[in-house]
Parts: structure tokens; C-alpha cells; sequence
């Protein structure tokens, strides 16, 4: 093991990144029959000026059986992470890189201790994106680990840009189906409800030939979620692969039927899908937002009345809109209120609620800040598309396969031409 740390010294003084690589490689037989010199060769390194060793070292270690002391084990990944040379791991080590990270969050995601994880895996992103547009294979882990501490404020940094591209190690569908899966259920938690329809929905319309357990899970999401917000369920995009429609709506009957329920307005009738399919819900997770389903049926029912009356008392309009008494309606009406869904004013003594219009003449700074915050995200955007509609034009196989299709329609021109 002392001529393996040795060579790795003089791999790394001469910057030869590649011989490194290939030479750890090749080690691998002999640091496995070594396994209990690991840790004493990973202590001699520097997880700065020998990043490509150190973690080398690492992936060795985590193929043996037992890994030994997590606690060691969590402070060489964290040394790696924070003191690594990004150089090294973006030029020989990303895989390498990404593996330890993954099996860092399985453990950690296991030992219940998800939120130690947060930190290092925000800055192992950062040491492998090219870009903060980038989707790494880390991403989906740093937010499952986000979901699971119940730390949800470290992720939006990542779901509010745009991806743009996607990282070489991330070119797996299971990737790219975690993430908008995992993204949809943060800003779910987050109350963000039309951010997480948006990724939900990106998760549904991945082009595909079969669907995946994921694909159905963000379905019967997409599908809650729509009622919730739209009063029923969206059509999905026409780019949307045939397999989804002929495949996940059997398999979301439970979520269909309280749909056509919710769409008659009818609160017993929706209450009482919901109790039928009590089970289904709960074995998918979504009993919470079953409920907050049924709750906003009320409160549509109750932003119905602010068309037609200017003053309503509290008993009559809990007797309207099928609540239990008083109390009930004054508590919905304090929460639509705080969230700005209607206006108006409560007088407890009297029982009464007066509904006002929107005070709002959309003539303040706050107004034309969001307008210009919106315009230049568009721009931005605009950007965005022109540099990736170039990039394309000049991608190889997209060139070639336009001049095929090209010539396959001018050959059929042709053909025609010669029928007729």
C-alpha cells in the first residue's frame, strides 16, 4: 500500500490525471487483498492534491463487505466533498464521484440521519455541474434527502433554474423522472401547488415507451393536484407518449372517479369517494391532499357566494355551503381570507360577514417589480432558447437525421410524381 500512496504522489505532482486513473484501475486487485490498510492509505493522502486516490480509495473500500466505522467512513466523504479538486473529479472521477455520494444518502436515508447529508451534497453538486443550469445524477439524492429530513428551503435554490442540460452521468430516464418527481413533492410540501403541477406534469410527459412506477406516482399527483387547483383535470400536452393515456388512467380509477365527483360540485359526493377509496389513497400517500381536495370544494362553493350576496350571516352561509355550524365557516373564511383567495370582513358579535372587492389597483412597487422580475425571465428564457436552438443546428446527428428525412420526403415526392 505504501508504493500505491507513493505512485498516486508522484501521479498527482505531474498533473497526469489520466495515467492516475488508469493505475488506480489496475490497483484495484491489490488494494482489495489489503483491505485492512484502507483507511491507514486514505489518511496519507490529501483529499486536496490527491482527490483522484483519495476517492479511488473510497470506491475500493465500499465494495468490501462492511464498510467498518460509519462515523470514519462519513468524515473521509465529507473531506472529499469539501476539499476535493474539482479539476480531478471533472476530469477522471465524476462516476467515481457520484457512486460515493449515492451510497452516502442510501446510508444515511437508512440511519433515519438524512439531514447530515444536506450540506455535503449541496457542495457535491456544485463540484461537479458545469453549470448551475446542469442536472447532475446527485440531485434527485439531494432532494430525496430534503423530503426526508423535512428540510425543504435548500432545495429551491436547484428547482428554480431551469434545467438546461443534462450531465453525462445523468443521462438515465430514472434520473431525470426522480428529480421532477422528488421537485413536485417539495414545493407540494412548500404549499407552491402550480411549481409542483408544472414538475409533476414534466414527470407524466417524458417521452417513453413503457411507464414506470414513478411515472405513475407523479400521475395520480398531476391528477389530485389539478382538481385542486383547475376544479378538474388538465389535458395533458399532445406531445404526450400514447402508453400514458392507454396505461396510467386504468391503473388511477380511484383518482378519476373523485374528479367526476368534484366536477358536479358535489361535497357528500366527494366525501363519499373518498371514504370509498380510503385505503388506496393511504397506500399511496395521498390522504393529505385527498383531504385538501375536498376542502377546496368548499371554499370554491364559498368564493361563489361573494358573486351573489354583499352581506351573509355565518349560520346561513354554513348552512349553503354544507358545514357543521358557525364556528366551521368562520374558519374557513379567516383562512381564504389570509391567503388572499377573498376579501372580506367578519363582525363576531352579529354573526355577520360583509364580502368586499379586491382593494388591490395593481399600481404599486410591489406590482412593478414582479412584472420586471417576470419580463426578465423571459428574456432570459428567450436567451436560453436561441443558444440551444443553435446548438442543435449544429449537433452531428441531428443534422444528419433532418438531410435523411429530408431525402426519405423527397423521394416519396418523387415516387408520387411518378404514379400519377
Amino acid at each position: 500500500m505504501e508504493d500505491f500512496v507513493t505512485a498516486v504522489k508522484v501521479f498527482c505532482q505531474d498533473q497526469n490525471w489520466k495515467g492516475l486513473g488508469d493505475y488506480i484501475n489496475e490497483s484495484v486487485p491489490l488494494i482489495t487483498k489489503n483491505a485492512s490498510k484502507i483507511d491507514s492509505a486514505i489518511s496519507a493522502l490529501d483529499a486536496k492534491d490527491h482527490t483522484l486516490g483519495y476517492l479511488g480509495l473510497i470506491v475500493i473500500k465500499l465494495s468490501l463487505p462492511n464498510i467498518g466505522d460509519f462515523e470514519l467512513f462519513f468524515n473521509q466523504v465529507a473531506q472529499l466533498i469539501e476539499g476535493g479538486c474539482q479539476t480531478q473529479i471533472q476530469s477522471q472521477g465524476v462516476d467515481k464521484f457520484t457512486h460515493i455520494c449515492h451510497c452516502l444518502v442510501k446510508i444515511l436515508v437508512e440511519q433515519r440521519k438524512a439531514f447530515r447529508g444536506i450540506y455535503l451534497i449541496d457542495q457535491a453538486i456544485q463540484k461537479i455541474q458545469e453549470s448551475p443550469s446542469q442536472l447532475t445524477s446527485l440531485h434527485p439524492d439531494f432532494l430525496q434527502l430534503c423530503l426526508v429530513a423535512k428540510c425543504m428551503k435548500p432545495a429551491i435554490k436547484y428547482l428554480n433554474i431551469d434545467i438546461a442540460s443534462i450531465q453525462e452521468s445523468a443521462k438515465d430516464a430514472k434520473i431525470f423522472l426522480l428529480y421532477y418527481y422528488y421537485g413536485g413533492m417539495v414545493y407540494l410540501a412548500l404549499k407552491q401547488y402550480e411549481k409542483a403541477l408544472f414538475f409533476f406534469q414534466v414527470a407524466v410527459t417524458t417521452p417513453c415507451m413503457v411507464i414506470s412506477q414513478i411515472m405513475l406516482e407523479a400521475y395520480k399527483k398531476f391528477l389530485l393536484l389539478s382538481i385542486f387547483i383547475h376544479g378538474k383535470i388538465v389535458a395533458l400536452p399532445k406531445y404526450t407518449s400514447s402508453v400514458v393515456s392507454r396505461y396510467l388512467k386504468p391503473l388511477s380509477n380511484a383518482y378519476w372517479e373523485l374528479a367526476d365527483a368534484y366536477s358536479k360540485h358535489d361535497a357528500d359526493g366527494v366525501t363519499a369517494i373518498a371514504n370509498k377509496h380510503q385505503q388506496t389513497f393511504q397506500n399511496d400517500n395521498n390522504v393529505g391532499i385527498v383531504k385538501q381536495v375536498i376542502s377546496s370544494l368548499t371554499k370554491k362553493r364559498i368564493q361563489k357566494l361573494t358573486k351573489t350576496f354583499l352581506t351573509l350571516s355565518l349560520v346561513d352561509m354554513a348552512s349553503r355551503v354544507k358545514l357543521r355550524n358557525a364556528d366551521e365557516a368562520e374558519k374557513y373564511l379567516l383562512e381564504m381570507i389570509e391567503d388572499g383567495s377573498i376579501y372580506a370582513t367578519i363582525d363576531q358579535q352579529a354573526g355577520m360577514v360583509s364580502f368586499q372587492n379586491n382593494p388591490d389597483r395593481f399600481n404599486s412597487n410591489n406590482v412593478l417589480e414582479k412584472i420586471h422580475s417576470e419580463m426578465e425571465k423571459c428574456i432570459r428564457m428567450n436567451e436560453q432558447l436561441i443558444t440551444m436552438d443553435n446548438d442543435m443546428q449544429q449537433n452531428q446527428q441531428y443534422v444528419h437525421k433532418m438531410m435523411s428525412m429530408t431525402h426519405l420526403d423527397d423521394t416519396n415526392r418523387v415516387e408520387e410524381i411518378m404514379m400519377d
